[in-house]
C-alpha cells in the first residue's frame, strides 16, 4: 500500500492529552513530508485551531475542520470547500439555544461567536493562541451568514439529553457529532470527516486507497472507514478500534509517532 496522504484529529490523536503535539510525532511529520507525502489535519476543531497547529508543525497542503465543512490552504486562507448551514436553520437553532440558555459558539471563517465570553467553556482550546472570539450579546441574528459550525458546551452531564432534544427538534437538517461529554458539534446535514477529506483528495488528485487516516473519536468513524488505511488509537472509543485496519500506542504514547514509522 502506497501512502501519499496522512489525515490526523488532532484531540486524542496528534495531541496529547496536554493539548500539545509531542516532540516524537512532530519528528515522524517532518519525516513523512520530507518522502514527499502530504500531511494534513482533519479535526472537530474551528479552522483557526487547526492551521494554529498546523503552520507550527510546516503541514504542507490545505487542512480539514469543522468535521469536514472546511478545507482551507494554509498559505492563502483560501477554502477549497465550505459547507454553510441555511439562514433559517441556524437563526431557529441559535435562538432555542438561548431560549435554553446553552452556552453555545459557532463560527464563521476563522471567528468565533458567543452570547457571552466564558473560557471555562473552552478546555480544548487553551493551548491555541491568537482566537477571535466575538461578543455578540443578545443581537445574534446579524451574525447568522455562512456559519459551518455550532458547539454546544455544558460542563454539568446534560450534554446527551441537549442532543436529544435537539435531535428530536431539526431531524435531517442538522449534523450531530463529536459528544464529548461536554461539548457536542453541530455542522450542515451530510458533513462529516469523509466528505472534507474526499474534497481534499479530489484538490491533491490522491485516491483514497492512498490516504492514512487517524482517529480516537466518533466523529472520525466516517473518515476511518473512507481511508485505505484507517488508524485507531489505543485510546479511541470501541467503535472506531472496531472498524480501523490497525491500532496504535495511545495518544500520551507518541502514538502517531509510532504508526508513521511502521507504515511510512
Amino acid at each position: 500500500m502506497t501512502i501519499k496522504l496522512i489525515a490526523l484529529d488532532m484531540d486524542g490523536t496528534l495531541l496529547n492529552r496536554q493539548k500539545l503535539v509531542p516532540e516524537k510525532n512532530a519528528l515522524a511529520i517532518k519525516k513523512a513530508m520530507d518522502k514527499g507525502i502530504y500531511v494534513t489535519i482533519a479535526t472537530g476543531r474551528m479552522p483557526a485551531s487547526a492551521s494554529y497547529f498546523a503552520k507550527q508543525l510546516n503541514m504542507n497542503c490545505p487542512v480539514v475542520s469543522c468535521n469536514g465543512g472546511v478545507v482551507k490552504d494554509l498559505n492563502t486562507g483560501k477554502s477549497i470547500y465550505e459547507a454553510h448551514f441555511s439562514k433559517d436553520t441556524i437563526t431557529e437553532l441559535i435562538s432555542i439555544c438561548y431560549q435554553k440558555n446553552w452556552y453555545i459558539r459557532w463560527y464563521i471563517g476563522d471567528t468565533i461567536y458567543v452570547r457571552y465570553v466564558d473560557m471555562d467553556m473552552f478546555p480544548a482550546y487553551k493551548t491555541t493562541k491568537g482566537l477571535n472570539i466575538v461578543e455578540v450579546g443578545e443581537d445574534f441574528e446579524k451574525y447568522t451568514e455562512n456559519v459551518t459550525q455550532l458547539v454546544v458546551c455544558n460542563l454539568n452531564g446534560k450534554i446527551q439529553e441537549i442532543q436529544d432534544e435537539l435531535a428530536d427538534i431539526f431531524k435531517d437538517r442538522i449534523g450531530l457529532q463529536q459528544n464529548t461529554g461536554y461539548t457536542m458539534d453541530i455542522t450542515p446535514p451530510g458533513i462529516d470527516k469523509a466528505v472534507g477529506l474526499s474534497k481534499l483528495a479530489q484538490y491533491l488528485q490522491i485516491d483514497k486507497s492512498e490516504i492514512m487516516a487517524c482517529g480516537d473519536g466518533d466523529n472520525d468513524l466516517a473518515m476511518i472507514e473512507y481511508a485505505g488505511l484507517g488508524v485507531a488509537m489505543e485510546n479511541a472509543i470501541d467503535d472506531v478500534k472496531n472498524i480501523a485496519q490497525f491500532i496504535t500506542k495511545d495518544c500520551d504514547e507518541d502514538g502517531i509517532a509510532y504508526v508513521i514509522d511502521k507504515f511510512i
